[in-house]
């Protein structure tokens, strides 16, 4: 039987594809754009800005994780959070919920749709450029199981702080090559049209 370490040594030697300048820059810039749709409460204005590596002490103890996966690369989306009252409050502001009206399950329920909407989003983007894409269900993970992303292969990784909100908020987009990726998103065009925040089912 093959193990979780092999599978990921399998992995990390098919991983040996390229990505250009541009292709680094459009999944950036749509990855910051599916951010907003997701986090952003109606009305309020933040901006997600690039970061070289996440603070060395955040609080931030989950992740709700992500994947969207085609023949030529894989696509992994980590949304940081904090398990307590004050993220509570925002992403009942983002849904439009009665303030203090969710349990636990309730919450960690909307940080998943959260993860949705945000990944969906990014997926549907994508499909303009990549064929047979698909992506995978949200799982709510500790933030410790990124670490084992890194063991994936070569490719591209940013992190990224949301700024604006009540309160900062932090992700990491990491995208895993399988062959030569090269695309553009066509950004002015794109900006242009308002985030709708939807969400796809598969």
């Amino acid at each position: 039987m093959t193990t979780r370490r092999q599978r990921a040594a399998q992995a990390a030697q098919r991983a040996n594809g390229t990505l250009t300048e541009r292709a680094k820059t459009s999944f950036e810039y749509l990855m910051q754009r599916a951010w907003r749709s997701a986090l952003v409460p109606e009305g309020d204005t933040a901006e997600a800005e690039p970061l070289e590596s996440l603070p060395a002490k955040m609080k931030e103890r989950h992740a709700v994780v992500l994947t969207i996966s085609s023949y030529a690369m894989r696509v992994v989306v980590a949304l940081y959070f904090r398990l307590d009252a004050e993220t509570r409050e925002h992403i009942e502001r983002v849904n439009r919920a009665e303030p203090g009206s969710w349990d636990d399950q309730a919450f960690r329920d909307a940080l998943a749709e959260c993860g949705n909407i945000c990944v969906g989003a990014l997926n549907r983007w994508l499909g303009d450029s990549f064929l047979h894409i698909g992506m995978s269900t949200p799982n709510l993970l500790s933030r410790d199981a990124m670490a084992y992303v890194e063991s994936l292969g070569k490719g591209h990784q940013r992190h990224f702080e949301m700024r604006g909100l009540c309160m900062p908020f932090y992700a990491s987009l990491y995208v895993i090559a399988y062959d030569a990726i090269d695309f553009a998103a066509d950004i002015e065009a794109e900006s242009e049209v308002a985030d709708t925040g939807e969400l796809e089912m598969f």
